[in-house]
């Protein structure tokens, strides 16, 4: 017996209906030239992707649609509230004996320290176009943090330190000129409420259909991508909803696809599946394969318990742990390596659970031999 929403989802449907619109929209687009003809072939037509990528190269800075993500030694510095304190009566009077003994604040700002906190230490990682990473950590372990400075959103932080690099240009240009190749996604949905799936839809597409010098009917290709979205994600029976009446996965999906309509080349959902139960989880873990196998969109996300058909779908996964990284790799070595130190997997443990429960004493078992050797910390596992 099933619970919960059926699963609306199919890859492979998705990918044939988007191979459909490339075909018929190729046809709409201005002759190309005699060149691009020949090194077509006369039997093999003319290429949308190929021939799309080759006029935003010609146009502009090179940056393509498909752009992959790295970072290294990145380091995330807060504001540390630890200190903080609820205010009384008593609580200005507190304030100027403090000032008058720390002298304002001053030295602390000019030795550039202050009350800053160390969020995360040390990042490294590497996503392909195409390619799909899984983020796993408890509350608390920084994952969060991480996913917004990958998604440009850095106001928020005191300091960053280290490299970030989308297909080789860097954050301060990504926000200047190209600032909607990266989506950042939280983890609530916001839309508005008493409008339609279908408008909602609409309207992002609208935003970024290109113009005549490109399509020849921009009318039909809006109307062609909507009816590919809603097939791709499976909204086309509620797609007249308004979106106060729709349910928790539909909106995941409507989020999934407002964000395929802006062509980001590089998107980041932070936690997204909250809320949802393990279909309508599933479902929506499927929508981002999507957007990796179709469109080669590189994607970042974290989950929170994360079932094994779930995690069978990320290519990549990093761990981390009270803001250390413990594991940067394919999903289908993780569980090898941490054995290889010495943790062992439980037989009918997710893959998901038992990365995010490495250092809780009381979860975790130890191969037979390995009990004084086993990393214990965080800090054990990163080194």
């Amino acid at each position: 017996m099933l619970f919960g929403e059926p699963l609306h989802v199919n890859v492979s449907r998705a990918s044939t209906r988007f191979e459909t619109i490339q075909r018929a929209h190729s046809r709409q687009l201005e002759s190309p030239s005699r060149e691009e003809e020949e090194q077509a072939g006369e039997n093999l037509g003319f290429d949308l992707r190929k021939w799309l990528r080759g006029r935003q190269q010609a146009a502009g800075p090179p940056f393509a649609k498909r752009a992959g993500l790295s970072f290294k030694d990145l380091s995330i510095y807060g504001t540390d509230v630890s200190n903080k304190h609820i205010a009384t009566l008593i609580t200005p009077f507190w304030k100027l004996i403090k000032g008058v003994r720390t002298g304002w604040g001053i030295p602390a700002m000019l030795s550039g320290h202050g009350s800053k906190r160390q969020l995360t230490h040390s990042f490294s990682g590497l996503v392909r176009e195409g390619e799909m990473l899984l983020v796993l950590g408890r509350p608390g372990s920084g994952c969060s943090t991480l996913l917004r400075v990958l998604g440009n959103q850095r106001k928020t932080y005191t300091a960053i330190e280290g490299r970030v690099s989308y297909g080789g240009l860097s954050p301060e240009e990504i926000e200047k000129h190209f600032r909607g190749e990266v989506a950042y996604s939280a983890e609530e949905d916001t839309h508005y409420p008493t409008i339609t799936i279908r408008r909602t839809l609409e309207f992002a597409i609208e935003c970024k259909t290109p113009s005549t010098k490109v399509l020849a009917n921009p009318k039909r290709y809006q109307q062609d991508v909507l009816d590919m979205l809603l097939d791709m994600y499976g909204l086309r029976n509620s797609a007249d909803n308004i979106l106060m009446r729709a349910s928790g996965g539909e909106k995941k999906r409507t989020s999934i696809a407002e964000l395929v309509a802006t062509g980001a080349a590089v998107e980041i959902f932070d936690n997204s599946s909250r809320g949802l139960d393990s279909s309508t989880a599933l479902d929506y873990a499927r929508s981002l394969r999507i957007g990796a196998d179709v469109l080669q969109k590189t994607i970042i996300a974290t989950l929170y318990q994360a079932s094994e058909s779930i995690y069978e779908l990320f290519d990549k996964v990093m761990v981390i742990d009270e803001g250390r990284q413990l594991y940067f790799g394919p999903t289908t070595e993780a569980v090898a390596y941490f054995e290889a130190l010495g943790v062992k997997k439980p037989a009918r443990q997710t893959t998901s659970d038992f990365l995010s429960g490495l250092t809780q004493m009381n979860e975790r078992q130890t191969v037979p031999g390995f009990e004084d050797s086993a990393p214990i910390t965080a800090v054990d596992f990163e080194q």
